[in-house]
């Protein structure tokens, strides 16, 4: 009897509008996935609110970056932000390290319109959608269907505002997904 196996990709979204908790409701998710003995690796988006910048941080070594701080306000659009190129190499970095040492899954917070028109780490990005490494990401809300398009990103689990409440619903979830793609 022949077999034929399906090889599905393990690709967690988690989208909202801006402050609507993706962040939050990730670290969350992320904290029960490492309690459950998952290795995590990539990073998270703090937002600094004194000086409206943001950092990235390594969710394994604890490193934090500047990646970028506001200079205009939205009537600026795409301009309103300082972007730091040192935060743009160290998230870089970070992709290339998941790349070369696989974790049970990684993180980026946030992909969304920078990605898209190929700045930040859309290429880095687009290097670890297209390996076999699974993969949990935030994405606001209008550039979602964008995004799935950009990274042809077919099965997917997508958590939105609705599902914040209770993470750990989501994280069984996600543990089921990544043992089911994992044993194809």
């Amino acid at each position: 009897m022949n077999y034929i196996y399906i090889l599905l990709k393990t690709i967690i979204i988690i989208s909202g509008d801006k402050g609507s908790g993706k962040s939050t409701f990730l670290l969350e998710v992320l904290s029960l996935l490492r309690n459950d003995g998952v290795v995590v690796k990539g990073f998270v988006a703090l937002h600094e609110f004194e000086n409206d910048s943001y950092l990235i941080k390594n969710v394994a070594t604890k490193e934090e970056a500047l990646i970028l701080q506001r200079v205009g306000g939205y009537e600026k659009r795409p301009y309103h932000f300082h972007i730091f190129e040192e935060g743009v190499e160290k998230g870089s970095d970070w992709i290339e390290d998941i790349l070369e040492q696989s974790p049970s899954i990684a993180v980026i917070d946030e992909i969304g319109g920078y990605e898209l028109n190929g700045k930040l780490w859309s290429d880095s990005f687009t290097r670890l959608v297209d390996s076999d490494i699974p993969i949990i990401f935030t994405v606001s809300t209008k550039p979602l269907e964008q995004v799935i398009k950009k990274w042809n990103i077919d099965d997917s689990i997508i958590f939105d505002s609705d599902d914040f409440g209770d993470p750990n619903k989501a994280f069984e979830k996600v543990k089921k997904w990544i043992q089911l793609t994992r044993k194809q």
